[in-house]
């Protein structure tokens, strides 16, 4: 052990009848002085032989919670049932980053659990006194010479602290380290334990349950809907009519008839409050229709949206590969396509809208319970509005209806409304979103439009690709409450950023670029349209646009779309993955479109269509089968086969899980979902505007899992949602002879589309 770096295990005496092994942490990275602290462990080994561990990290649907304990469980030799998993309170787990990169989160708690499981084969060989080369466990039991003993018999009587080495600095502390994507990864721990190998593995690979779930089922889970604090106050915000109005008069409220309810503002934020959660409804509602705003008219209007980006004098982007690689195979290629694409602003549209509670005392304590997937990042940004000392502000994490990517970079909910009001009030605040304002105020993930080339040779292979994407303000997490209140608020600047991962290695010239642009209304007191990362951030947009000019050049040649794209790689895991997802669908080889295809008539035309991404160390390919009613525009996907090789499998039904709503999001944007506006405001404020697949829209899901013991863990939650525009869209061409190069594919759009080519 002493070889170890850092590695540090020390006794705190006996305490008689109980005692515990603390894994700690000590920082290798001299800017930070923390001390090592029972609350800041990472993992407990208590004398009943059970064991807590903690994660900043929390779960955001992707079954993290369960990844974690069966490494955690897979390292100490003990079965799953044993570990507990503390999530996402800043005042009880170590600073785990961002939850979406729940894989690089995965090798802490790995690490973690090594170093503890040698400390604890040390006890064992000095208590059994044999070599430590001569113990074997099982199930959290250390046998050897003819002795043995539990994990928990080992600390019994005692405090020990298991001191381990940490890297990275505190960027909780200082809220400018989260306004962009650098700081999301929260500590790391160093030093090289030895890990167990995957060829020995008994839990890692397969179907545990997901800690959670029964809870849900049976209505135990503790929502963050459900805090309730003494003296609580229920409040109902009052918005803008408009993006960009800002407030001149409000009215007090009738206290005859809302006897318990007040007006709360500041600046362009108004509130109802009241003991009583629906008089403060009530009266939110009164207070609206008598508030008196200025008129704003900054929008672009959502059918202007891409005429708007065309226009918009674009500066220096961000760019990957050569152009004057790209230039030259252009001026030798045999023929060179080139194409559009386009989509509109998309929202992240949970069911259920946000809710958050805040308990502020001044600048002594801010306590925030909400859910999100950065709770250090929502901890500095809830530190600057309220102009307080980070350490003082406590984020608790309770689970509530999915995020999508919303909250990644510590934004944007109810919180910065809660902690406003609480600390404008004295009391503890209950914030609760409604739908519509929900749709109407959120972030979202901005629309974007897309420019591609790509060059072929005498023999059709693609030899260069040249794409430029331009798009607004893709990273503004600043909380809505914020900015109407003009408290302080940090955020990126707005820039272009590429994401694609390149599967095709045979295509040896690329060069792409990506421009970002302010929000729209960016100079109104709101923000305007804030754009936010949407699960699968910008590889999604950009992942579309490659791989439908890809089906365009596979149909220009008449060849079949996945030989086409097997001709472009020598990357064995993508061979595999695009093999088998074509067996399991029953894929027809042939090229597209199919034999008959057609614009018109009002017989169902059917087509199918295949799309492939790359990403965090997983390949992913969709397969979606369609019938389109070419007089009504409607699209039905009937079948759609999903297959991943995400490199170790850890869990395999939760996997399923995970594509199969993975596939579900990706269909309900690839056919429906568009976030519309006017001038003045958005319009698609409830589920008739903003629409959303439904579940008897929802197709017949196959599922393939290739899993691997040679290439690690790769990302097996994201992606999903990504492939599937793509093969919907590859799909509607191969049924059609028309292609459709923006989405959503909408019976409105998909008319209009085929009239026109008629």
């Amino acid at each position: 052990m002493t070889s170890m770096n850092m590695l540090k295990l020390t006794r705190r005496g006996f305490v008689g009848g109980c005692g515990a092994l603390f894994v700690s942490f000590a920082i290798a990275d001299q800017r930070s002085s923390t001390s090592p602290s029972r609350l800041a462990s990472w993992l407990e080994i208590r004398d009943d032989n059970t064991v807590v561990a903690r994660t900043g990290r929390t779960e955001t649907g992707t079954g993290m919670s369960g990844y974690y304990i069966q490494a955690i469980a897979e390292e100490l030799s003990m079965r799953p049932e044993a570990v507990s998993l503390i999530m996402g309170d800043t005042d009880r787990t170590p600073d785990g980053g961002y939850s979406a990169g729940f894989i690089y989160g995965m090798s802490n708690v790995r690490k973690v659990a090594a170093y503890t499981y040698q400390a604890l084969l040390g006890l064992a060989a000095k208590e059994l006194m044999i070599p430590i080369g001569d113990l074997t466990v099982l199930d959290g039991v250390v046998s050897g010479g003819g002795r043995s003993l539990t994990y928990g018999q080992l600390v019994r009587g005692q405090h020990l602290d298991l001191i381990i080495p940490v890297t990275g600095a505190l960027p909780g502390t200082d809220p400018t380290k989260w306004v962009g994507m650098s700081s999301l990864d929260g500590y790391s721990v160093a030093g090289d334990p030895p890990l167990k190998p995957m060829s020995q593995f008994k839990i890692i690979g397969k179907s545990f349950p997901i800690p959670g779930i029964p809870d849900k089922v049976t209505a135990r889970t503790r929502w963050s809907c459900d805090v309730r604090l003494p003296g609580m106050l229920h409040a109902r915000m009052v918005r803008p009519p408009t993006v960009g109005a800002s407030l001149i008069s409000v009215d007090e409220i009738d206290v005859q008839r809302f006897p318990t309810a007040r007006v709360v503002k500041r600046g362009n934020l108004v509130a109802v409050v009241s003991t009583d959660e629906w008089e403060a409804s009530r009266a939110a509602l009164v207070v609206s229709a008598n508030a008196k705003w200025s008129d704003w008219s900054g929008l672009p209007g959502s059918d202007n949206l891409t005429q708007t980006l065309r226009e918009y004098p674009w500066g220096d982007p961000s760019s990957k590969g050569s152009a004057a690689d790209v230039a030259k195979a252009m001026t030798g290629a045999s023929r060179i396509l080139s194409a559009s694409y386009e989509q509109p602003y998309v929202r992240h549209a949970p069911i259920g809208p946000y809710v958050a509670v805040a308990d502020v005392r001044g600048r002594a304590s801010a306590t925030v319970w909400t859910h999100s997937a950065q709770s250090q990042g929502l901890r500095a940004r809830l530190a600057t509005i309220l102009d307080i000392p980070v350490e003082h502000v406590v984020v608790r994490w309770l689970d509530h209806s999915g995020q999508y990517g919303r909250t990644t970079l510590g934004g944007d909910g109810a919180e910065a409304d809660a902690v406003i009001l609480s600390k404008l009030t004295g009391r503890p605040v209950r914030v609760q979103w409604t739908l519509q304002e929900d749709l109407a105020w959120s972030t979202a993930s901005p629309g974007w439009v897309s420019d591609i080339e790509a060059a072929l040779d005498v023999n059709g292979h693609l030899t260069a690709v040249r794409s430029t994407f331009y798009s607004p303000h893709m990273f503004d997490p600043r909380p809505v409450g914020a900015l109407l209140a003009g408290a302080p608020c940090i955020t990126s600047k707005p820039g272009g950023f590429i994401a694609t991962e390149w599967p095709y290695d045979r295509i040896s010239n690329r060069f792409e670029k990506a421009h970002g642009m302010p929000n729209l209304g960016a100079d109104s007191p709101s923000g305007g349209l804030r754009g936010n990362i949407l699960r699968t951030p910008g590889q999604r947009q950009q992942n579309f646009v490659l791989e439908s000019m890809i089906n365009e050049a596979a149909a220009a040649m008449q060849v079949d779309p996945i030989q086409y794209r097997l001709r472009h790689t020598t990357v064995p895991r993508m061979i595999d993955v695009l093999q088998a997802t074509a067996k399991a669908a029953g894929w027809q080889s042939r090229p597209s479109p199919r034999a008959g295809a057609r614009g018109i008539g009002t017989q169902p035309l059917v087509g199918q269509g295949v799309c492939a991404i790359t990403r965090q160390n997983a390949y992913w390919v969709g397969i979606a089968e369609i019938t389109v009613v070419p007089a009504t525009g409607a699209i039905t996907v009937t079948r759609f086969t999903i297959g991943v090789d995400c490199g170790k499998v850890i869990n395999p039904r939760q996997l399923d899980r995970c594509m199969k709503s993975g596939v579900v999001m990706g269909l309900s944007e690839a056919l429906k979902e568009e976030v519309t506006f006017d001038t003045r405001k958005v319009t698609s404020t409830d589920w008739s505007r903003y629409k959303i697949l439904t579940m008897a829209e929802t197709p017949e899901i196959e599922v393939v899992q290739i899993s691997r013991d040679d290439c690690g863990f790769g990302g097996g939650s994201e992606a999903a949602n990504a492939v599937c525009p793509g093969a919907v869209a590859a799909a509607f061409f191969d049924a059609t002879g028309v292609r459709a190069r923006r989405i959503p594919l909408t019976p409105a759009y998909v008319t209009r589309l085929l009239r026109a080519d008629s």
